[in-house]
């Protein structure tokens, strides 16, 4: 069963026969879901993403639909998601195409690249790698990925970690299509069933709550040392420490009745 607030877009009912045919893919898709993201309620944001995503302790799976021939695609994993510049996860993961035609492609066995989950942010962009999320590839191309941007998102058809398969709709020729798509959706589902979407619904909040706690303590952090050197007349020194610079310039004189006012000499 699924567990949503939001209308479905992609899966668009408990009796839906993706459904079916997800469940057939993974003994976790079996279960019930619950919509952690949906670029249709939530905005193509990034950081809703990752604030869906980061702290959530549970399999997901990600449902994408691209905007050309409306193919839909996408990976699951059941790793929990973490920021890093490097790749991480295990071998329970794998890419999928499921509309026009199913196909799924599980790791190989060779590469140990299965997720990624990157920001500019984390290194204000200075490390040269791809900021988004994605799976396989490398972390400058990266074989599944949606971009920080969801501009150039890429779905390629082959790399070192998973099977070879064309995650996008093939041509009319039979042919592989671009390996570049436009994203018009993107869903991510917690899976496992109840007990596991509730246990990891209870980390993702236990979290925020850490992340929350640290903020107001940094920020109690700082007024303290506010006051303490405003208190020292630390704050006051730095503040006026401009008049002693003026005093020692000879074309200007500082009114010490007034001390706001500078006479420059002419």
């Amino acid at each position: 069963s699924t567990q949503s607030k939001h209308q479905d877009t992609v899966v668009s009912s408990t009796s839906s026969p993706l459904l079916f045919t997800f469940a057939a893919m993974s003994p976790s898709l079996g279960g019930a879901w619950h919509r952690l993201y949906t670029s249709d309620s939530d905005g193509l944001s990034f950081n809703r993403l990752q604030n869906a995503l980061l702290g959530y302790s549970g399999p997901t799976l990600l449902v994408i639909r691209e905007a050309g021939s409306q193919g839909i695609f996408g990976a699951f994993t059941s790793t929990a998601w973490k920021e890093s510049k490097n790749f991480y996860g295990n071998s329970d993961c794998f890419l999928y195409c499921i509309q026009p035609r199913v196909q799924v492609m599980r790791p190989r066995g060779v590469g140990t690249n299965y997720m990624y989950c990157n920001s500019e942010s984390r290194s204000r962009g200075y490390d040269g790698q791809s900021h988004g999320i994605g799976f396989g590839g490398t972390t400058e191309t990266t074989r599944l990925f949606i971009s920080e941007s969801f501009d150039g998102c890429m779905a390629a058809s082959a790399d070192l970690t998973f099977e070879a398969g064309a995650l996008l709709p093939l041509r009319a020729d039979g042919s592989n299509p671009s390996k570049y798509f436009d994203l018009e959706s993107l869903e991510v589902w917690g899976v496992g069933g109840d007990a596991v979407v509730a246990e990891a619904l209870g980390d993702r909040h236990k979290q925020r709550e850490i992340v929350a706690a640290s903020i107001r303590k940094a920020r109690k952090v700082d007024k303290a040392a506010f006051l303490d050197d405003f208190k020292s007349g630390l704050i006051e020194s730095k503040a006026f420490s401009h008049r002693n610079e003026m005093r020692g310039r000879g074309d200007c004189r500082i009114d010490d009745e007034d001390q706001k006012k500078y006479v420059y000499e002419k």
